[in-house]
């Protein structure tokens, strides 16, 4: 029988009074509101299983229990379950009574099906044969003899392995010419009945049309994806984690990124993946491009990687986003706008008997209309195709100035700002946010770029307005930009916007001492294209030229590097000679002995390797360098292969000059080497290095001829400090503008000698007695006895530590305590006063409006560590600064 739909009614008539009705016209009506009913519901609704319809079978096999539920044929056919109810009332209004509101049928018997009524065209296997079925019957109630043909289900073989399917039998039954009460002609009665058939795999295949046999249901087909789905990868793009060894050129730096950008097996895996999801949906062309693109920008040259390399691996990480994104909704495609209506026009499968699966094999799913789904789905995937293409289209490195651009951590990369490395035209900004180019809003993203997008300031110059919902800054562009023109521009914005992160601009020679103690106490250092708020950015560069970027969430310790702590180098003799190194790597060139195997490898047995007490390792290590290797390059392999060995150890070089092992460590760091060489036997001598000497088979063997040196003694930042706070003279003076304000100062610290609140107070110190009647913040105490418990707290720490001085401010003349404070915050309207007008002044001229912090110097007859002092620092962290350094120049009292 022709599905209903294939062809529709599309007008009916009106009746007038008296008029004789024709079955044309009654028919014609009946047709046209039926046919609107099944449009509405296939094309405003949806088709296939709403809910419901779960199949189960019993551990005997004897019964097989269906749920009730609700389905849409893609002819506009309601299903539901039905048990025919209530015969009384049937035969007296001769209807065919129904009920559907109970949960589930049981069915315990079956019989063949092979007369089919409706002569339904999926059924028909070639050669005009029905296809095999068998008819599942309810559970009789109350139990009676199976009718003739019937079977328990117990003998139904392999029962488990058969597909269900509920069928609607639709068909015309000629009416007959005279019943028992009337000979009238009557219509044909259309019957409308339920089946629950069994098939077997193959005719299940046979009815979708899928493993060979022709397409017939060409809806399942299309959104049949599990199968392609379970394929997919769970794809992930590796981080870029620097190290110190793996940071000392900058080669070395974009060999990290080139490892992972032009790492084959990944590479075609995604493409596999991105063609497994494309391919489904008519997406040909763009797989070819796509692949082209992606082998042109991911395949790199490692002999000649390019300075772009860390934005490629940023493009391959959004690469890999959009990909996630796209295989979320592969899965979850299933809207059609216009559902062929001969897919399943009077059936719907329900799926195998038994199927532990989650995901149930030949079932059809609910493919809902576009006006359900707004076409949203279908619109998103496709608006992810195009962001994909237009990315690898797109993607252009040539912008020279840093900037900073509000963006977030985390969800979705359209969520996020447009980054730099994208040429942003109006192809890229509408499929970058599906949400917001939904509402016509595409040109509001952020991005560095901002000539397309609407010109208004919160979107063009974000860093001025609040950004709450932003967690994190993009810093781009900078890689042609000069090191000066970044720093000055970092520190401004920082200061202009309010902006939360800190940053460090190191070279990787100069500053390679700082990044060791950098990289081997942060180890959460990964590139990101800029810093989260709350965060430290690290640019490294070589010379005048940047490199690249990496990030780490929080602020640095000031003790966790950058020029905190004091590197001392040590020079020692090597184990094995020169002389023995030189026979042993040449004796591969010679003839090779007949009596014993020669050596191919220098190799060490590390038995023992420790720092402070903590043991790097916990077994001996045996490290074997080829002869091939030590030939070429002679000792300096043996201590880069130690360096990559240990990477959060000791940093071994060979100073070919000296002929000498350089060690660097920490300063007052303790450490234990036990090295033995055993390239030919393994009972030679065992070397103990310390930082006191070498031991020999556990004897002295060598203390003298060891030198060291500390190698960052200059600490530049402590001395920039020391000259901003002590030198005060016409700073920030352009062309004697500031000569007044100068004069002003001197003469109101002046007569802050009789002013009625500090006239009790020494303003010029010179001896420390002279602190014991300034009240202090401190309640109850006064500078003298809060300088006393902070010298205590020092010595504490190391009792040898008696040189302590206190300076700037509170020596100088410009310091201002608490009585001073809070008498100002009462009055500082009264621009008479000279307490507040000097206040005033210092806000100014010195950037300070807060009581002065004690500016507490140190200068140690031992040798110390800032680290020593981690915790006085920590307890004083609001009211004092220390250095470990005392400058000859400027006043200094010592605190007694």
């Amino acid at each position: 029988m022709a599905a209903k739909l294939s062809t529709i009614t599309g007008h009916y008539h009106s009746y007038v009074e008296d008029q004789v009705l024709t079955h044309y016209q009654l028919n014609e009506t009946i047709d046209y509101f039926d046919d609107q009913n099944r449009l509405n519901r296939l094309y405003l609704t949806g088709t296939g299983i709403f809910c419901g319809f779960q199949v189960s079978t019993n551990a005997g096999y004897n019964t097989v229990t269906i749920t009730q539920g609700t389905g849409i044929t893609t002819d506009g056919d309601l299903i539901k379950l039905k048990k025919e109810t209530d015969k009384a009332q049937a035969e007296k209004i001769k209807q065919k009574l129904f009920e559907v509101n109970f949960p589930s049928i049981n069915y315990k018997s079956y019989r063949l099906f092979d007369n089919d009524k409706g002569k339904y065209t999926p059924f028909i296997k070639t050669g005009n044969e029905m296809l095999p079925m068998w008819e599942l019957l309810p559970e009789k109630i109350p139990a009676a003899p199976l009718d003739s043909g019937e079977l328990p289900l117990t003998s139904f073989p392999n029962l488990k392995d058969h597909v269900v399917v509920l069928y609607l039998e639709n068909y015309t039954k000629d009416a007959s010419l005279c019943d028992d009460i009337d000979c009238s002609n009557k219509g044909g009665e259309e019957i409308f009945t339920i089946r629950v058939l069994l098939v077997t795999k193959a005719s299940a295949d046979s009815i979708i049309g899928k493993n060979g046999f022709p397409e017939k249901d060409s809806l399942f087909n299309k959104y049949d994806l599990f199968e392609k789905y379970s394929t997919l990868e769970e794809m992930g793009v590796k981080k870029v984690i620097p190290t110190f060894n793996s940071t000392s050129t900058t080669n070395q730096i974009k060999q990290l990124f080139s490892t992972v950008v032009n790492d084959a097996v990944f590479r075609v895996e995604l493409i596999t993946n991105l063609a497994t999801i494309l391919s489904q949906f008519g997406y040909a062309s763009q797989i070819t491009a796509i692949t082209n693109r992606i082998n042109a920008l991911f395949i790199v040259d490692t002999n000649n990687i390019p300075t772009d390399i860390h934005y490629r691996y940023d493009l391959l990480k959004d690469v890999v986003a959009t990909y996630k994104e796209l295989k979320d909704l592969f899965i979850q495609l299933k809207t059609e706008c216009n559902p062929p209506i001969g897919s399943f026009s009077k059936h719907l499968l329900l799926g195998i008997v038994e199927d532990n699966n989650r995901y149930k094999n030949y079932r059809h799913q609910f493919y809902k209309s576009s006006v359900l789904d707004q076409n949203k789905t279908v619109n998103n995937f496709d608006s992810l195709v195009r962001r994909l293409k237009s990315m690898l289209d797109n993607y252009q490195v040539t912008a020279n100035t840093i900037k900073i651009t509000p963006s977030r951590t985390t969800g979705k990369l359209g969520t996020k700002s447009v980054p730099y490395y994208y040429n942003v035209d109006d192809n890229l900004l509408h499929a970058w946010d599906f949400e917001k180019s939904s509402l016509y809003n595409h040109q509001a993203n952020f991005s560095y770029h901002t000539n397309n997008l609407v010109n208004n300031d919160y979107i063009r110059t974000p860093l001025s307005f609040c950004s709450s919902d932003f967690d994190f800054y993009r810093i781009e562009g900078y890689l042609n930009d000069s090191v000066e023109d970044v720093l000055t521009f970092l520190t401004s914005k920082r200061i202009e916007f309010g902006l939360d992160f800190d940053f460090y601009i190191l070279d990787i020679s100069e500053n390679a001492a700082d990044l060791k103690v950098l990289f081997n106490t942060n180890y959460s250092f990964e590139h990101k294209g800029g810093v989260k708020k709350g965060g430290t950015l690290l640019l490294l560069k070589s010379g005048p030229t940047f490199i690249t970027d990496f990030a780490i969430d929080g602020k640095i310790n000031p003790d966790s590097g950058l020029g905190c702590c004091t590197i001392v180098q040590c020079m020692y003799p090597w184990i094995s000679s020169l002389k023995y190194i030189n026979n042993l790597s040449r004796s591969i060139k010679g003839t090779q002995s007949r009596v014993k195997g020669m050596p191919t490898h220098y190799a060490l047995s590390i038995r023992k390797y420790s720092i402070n007490g903590v043991n790097l390792i916990t077994k001996p290590v045996i490290i074997r360098i080829p002869l091939t290797d030590i030939l070429t390059r002679r000792l300096h392999v043996v201590m880069e292969t130690l360096n990559k060995q240990f990477p959060t150890g000791l940093l071994f070089d060979f100073i070919e000059e000296e002929k000498k092992l350089k060690i660097m460590k920490l300063d007052k760091d303790k450490f234990e080497f036990e090295v033995q060489d055993i390239s030919q036997k393994t009972v030679n001598p065992v070397y103990l290095f310390t930082e006191n000497g070498i031991l020999r088979g556990g004897k002295v063997y060598r203390t003298t001829g060891i030198t060291c040196s500390i190698i960052n003694a200059h600490n530049q930042n402590i001395y920039k400090k020391i000259h901003s706070l002590y030198d005060p003279i016409d700073k920030d003076d352009d062309y004697g503008k500031f000569n007044e304000d100068w004069r002003k100062w001197e003469r109101l610290r002046r007569r802050l000698i009789k002013h009625e609140v500090t006239s009790k107070f020494q303003r010029f110190i010179e001896t420390f007695q002279q602190f014991e009647n300034i009240p202090s913040a401190t309640q109850d105490k006064t500078v003298a006895q809060e300088l006393r418990d902070i010298v205590g707290h020092i010595r504490q720490i190391n009792p040898k530590l008696t040189d302590i001085y206190i300076g700037g401010d509170w020596t100088n003349g410009n310091w201002v305590n608490s009585t001073m404070y809070n008498y100002y915050t009462a009055n500082s309207k009264n621009t008479n006063d000279d307490l507040v007008l000097f206040i005033n002044l210092r806000r100014k001229l010195h950037n300070e409006d807060r009581v002065s912090k004690y500016m507490i110097h140190i200068n140690p007859t031992v040798a110390v560590s800032v680290s020593q002092f981690a915790s006085v620092m920590s307890m004083y962290a609001g009211k004092a600064e220390f250095y470990l350094q005392k400058p000859t120049e400027g006043i200094f009292v010592k605190i007694s």
